[in-house]
């Protein structure tokens, strides 16, 4: 098998919301907790994420937290372009640059936005992994809504935790 492809079949992609109700919070970190545990129990060692606020800083931060139980789990950040964080706050964009920081691999696909880039970045999440783990409410819009849609087009799993 080469090399692209294994890599492939050991990695999982996030996708979700921005927003995530504060009280569902922790109850949501649970199960990313227990679907991020399970995929690497079959298997899944690489765990790939856009980098957005919500969903996937905190998927991002439950990958990083079992570091120390799951030392062979790794979080690839996946950057839509270098300015991804210029206009969050900046609590949001010293999270960000925290988790970046932590990132095993970070993979840059544009230096400046472009119209569609953060699409672009759905697609590689999809095009470099077996599975998807969701944040996913079913509404037919957003780039949540796209990369699930895509997903289960290539027949690939999608464990949706909403």
């Amino acid at each position: 098998m080469d090399k692209g492809l294994y890599l492939k079949a050991q990695s999982v992609a996030f996708t979700g919301h921005r927003t995530i109700p504060v009280p569902l919070q922790g109850e949501v970190k649970s199960r990313l907790k227990a679907a991020v545990s399970l995929a690497y129990a079959n298997g899944h060692r690489r765990f790939l994420c856009g980098m957005a606020i919500g969903f996937d800083s905190l998927a991002a931060e439950v990958v990083l937290s079992l570091k120390v139980d799951l030392p062979n789990i790794r979080l690839v950040a996946v950057v839509p372009f270098s300015g991804q964080s210029c206009r969050w706050s900046s609590i949001e964009r010293k999270r960000y640059h925290q988790l970046l920081s932590q990132a095993d691999e970070v993979v840059v696909l544009s230096v400046n936005y472009y119209p569609g880039c953060l699409l672009r970045r759905n697609d590689y999440l999809l095009e470099h992994s077996h599975q998807v783990i969701a944040y996913y409410d079913g509404q037919p819009k957003g780039g949540t809504y796209y990369t699930c849609k895509k997903a289960k087009q290539k027949e690939m799993e999608v464990d949706n935790l909403f």
